[in-house]
């Protein structure tokens, strides 16, 4: 009784916080519309609208990062592939740390794909993985917070996909075949990274093949100290075998390959306890088979996808180290699909579908007679409908029905099954102004539960556990005219009954309601040849009645406030870019940080800078680029990094470095 009354009161505050955003953006409309009437009397010329083939885009989408923004910006890693979004926040130290939080919720409460295959982060909330090439990327699309239908279960604080590329996005304008080179190195870390790539196309045939290699040194903080267990030692890969007919029917086979290993920290996302380091080897293996039709019709748009996925992490006791938290080998295995088609019908289109997934979870347990298993199997249906009702009007609206079998690790199981409505809406108040907003239910099942907790004790389960569900709201305006656009979101999510565990008696239990809320703010303006843009995230964050905090295990951490800017100019006639780009980060003081034994979070300040020469007039289609990373050599630790305490030094974020880089296409 008492959680429905919790409910109820949640969901009536959601809604006045979206009912009085939304009069406070008609009042600032109303003044915006008088003044367009007056400025330009006459015809409305509406805000464009933004289609892909047939179907208009993603309204619940908060985040885009396109292939274009990935060439420019040179992502190394996850943690540079987000950098000029604070909404979302990546831990720092070695990759193997590199998990990520979409306002201050942990990457386990997202749905994650990869070319639609799923990554759930269930082995030890001090790792991460996903570990990739960001030039492997053809896009990245963010929904934190309300998302649609067919993205997928479990996306309780919203969903993330990540679209590797095909031959398509390689090739030269008028080649059937080439590659591309890649070279850099890294200063500090002394990180030699290369990539090479070859693909062809030829009588609907498709292939396709990269490769990337990076190795180097612990890197150097800014205080001059090294960074133990830091060094990278990656090899990554991606294939494609692909064939289109005529009549646009495409079948396509993708396999990734990501290796990450050395010695690493028990706990890579925070400094030393006892000064322990262990081997470690995270391996990821994806395979896909995928159909869809390049020509679709009103009735026949399907998408038909099958995946493997296995998320292997290895930390056998090679140098005797004696703690139970020092050696386990686990993996989970994971097996998928999705079945849809896309309908038109009046003002818009109807996506239809069932997906399911069913993953294996292994645990080697050197200190234990037996080793641990669990199995978590869900099957979903689905109906979103994208709608444009009148030229400044768009919906999406739909619901999902999902029903799942988990069998724990102590031999109970769970059957359980929910409904996730959603719905979003877009409305052109003016010619320049729009305001959105958007609301969902996601029911989320029963999280996997963290796999390095089985490899320290005999855990079971609660006999009443309940699946976690969430509210998730957004409301906000934007403005475009010319090449400013400036926009504000306010968001709230409300997780209930997310993971936890008593470790007086090692049992998983429901956890205490999972609050994040706050704002995100944006300008910029775009020129044909530069861009000038800064982005601004309030995050409060909430575990019970206190600020959500690193030992709250797969749940959320503190975000606070970060200010990132960027900016570039092209000198066209030297075919040289000039650029930089910012993270300002501010402190973080809270009772419960001093009550929980950590230190104020500080505050920080990071510079980046960056040259990049194309001149094709002397080599065609090759590029060199000079970075100066962390260019006033910052002693921070990044938001999402472990925070100190006085047993606990944090993991410190790269000093100051040079990236040289070349990249030659052929």
């Amino acid at each position: 009784m008492t959680r429905t009354v919790t409910m109820r009161r949640a969901l009536r505050s959601d809604l006045r916080a979206l009912l009085m955003t939304t009069t406070v953006i008609a009042s600032v409309a109303g003044g915006g519309i008088a003044a367009a009437q007056d400025s330009k009397p006459g015809a409305v010329q509406l805000t464009p609208i933004e289609v892909e083939g047939r179907k208009a885009r993603d309204i619940e989408t908060d985040i885009t990062i396109t292939a274009k923004d990935i060439e420019r910006d040179n992502p190394q890693s996850v943690k540079e592939l987000f950098q000029a979004d604070p909404a979302v926040t990546v831990a720092g130290g070695s990759l193997a740390s590199q998990k990520f939080y979409a306002h201050g919720l942990d990457q386990a409460k997202l749905n994650v794909t990869i070319d639609g295959a799923a990554h759930r982060n269930n082995v030890w909330h001090h790792n991460g993985n996903i570990i990739l090439d960001p030039m492997f990327l053809k896009s990245v699309e963010v929904d934190a917070g309300v998302s649609a239908a067919d993205r997928g279960p479990g996306a309780l604080g919203g969903s993330v996909r990540f679209e590797t590329k095909d031959v398509a996005d390689m090739l030269l304008p008028g080649q059937s075949k080439g590659g591309t080179a890649i070279l850099s190195y890294d200063t500090n870390s002394e990180t030699v990274r290369a990539t090479g790539a070859g693909y062809a196309r030829a009588q609907g045939f498709e292939i396709m093949g990269i490769g990337t290699r990076a190795d180097g040194s612990d890197y150097e903080n800014g205080k001059g100290a090294t960074e133990p267990g830091t060094a990278d030692d990656l090899w990554t890969g991606l294939a494609k075998l692909a064939y289109e007919s005529d009549k646009g029917h495409r079948i396509e086979w993708s396999g990734e390959l990501m290796q990450d290993e050395g010695m690493r920290r028990l706990r890579p996302n925070m400094g030393f306890v006892n000064n322990d380091l262990n081997y470690n080897k995270a391996t990821r293996r994806t395979t896909t088979v995928s159909y869809t039709t390049t020509q679709p019709t009103d009735l026949f748009a399907p998408e038909i996808m099958l995946y493997f996925n296995q998320n292997e992490l290895e930390r056998p006791n090679r140098n005797g180290y004696t703690r139970a938290s020092g050696d386990f080998n686990s993996k989970t295995d994971s097996i998928g699909g999705k079945l849809a088609n896309s309908f038109a019908i009046p003002y818009g289109d109807l996506t239809v579908g069932v997906d399911f997934y069913r993953d294996e979870v292994f645990v080697e347990r050197f200190h234990f007679a037996t080793n641990a298993e669990e199995e978590v199997g869900n099957v979903g249906a689905f109906a979103q409908f994208r709608l444009k009702p009148t030229p400044r009007l768009s919906i999406s609206t739909g619901i999902r029905a999902d029903y799942q079998s988990y069998d724990a690790v102590d031999g109970q199981s769970f059957d359980n099954g929910g409904l996730s409505p959603n719905v979003s809406a877009e409305y052109a108040l003016t010619d320049h102004v729009t305001a959105f907003g958007g609301y969902s239910y996601n029911w989320g099942g029963i999280e996997l539960a963290e796999t390095a907790l089985f490899h320290a004790g005999d855990y079971r389960y609660a006999a009443d556990l309940d699946p976690a569900t969430a509210h998730n709201i957004k409301a906000g305006l934007r403005y475009r005219q010319g090449g400013l656009q400036l926009e504000g979101t306010l968001f709230r999510t409300l997780v209930e009954n997310p993971v936890d565990y008593d470790f007086a008696t090692s049992t998983r239990i429901n956890g205490k309601d999972l609050e994040t809320r706050g704002f995100d703010l944006a300008a910029g303006y775009r020129w044909q040849n530069a861009f000038v843009g800064a982005k601004y995230s309030h995050t409060d964050i909430e575990y019970g009645d206190r600020m959500a905090l690193y030992g709250d295990y797969n749940n959320g951490v503190p975000v606070g406030d970060i200010l990132t800017l960027n900016a570039y100019y092209t000198f066209t006639d030297i075919a040289l870019t000039v650029g930089g780009s910012s993270e300002i980060a501010f402190e973080i003081e809270d009772q419960a940080l001093t009550d929980n034994g950590y230190r104020p979070i500080e505050a920080y300040e990071v510079v980046n800078l960056y040259a990049e020469w194309r001149p094709d007039h002397l080599v065609p289609n090759w590029s060199l680029r000079v970075e100066a990373n962390n260019l006033f050599d910052e002693d921070y630790y990044s938001r999402g990094t472990y925070a100190e305490t006085a047993r606990v030094t944090p993991v410190y974020s790269p000093g100051r470095s040079l990236l040289i880089s070349s990249v030659l296409k052929f």
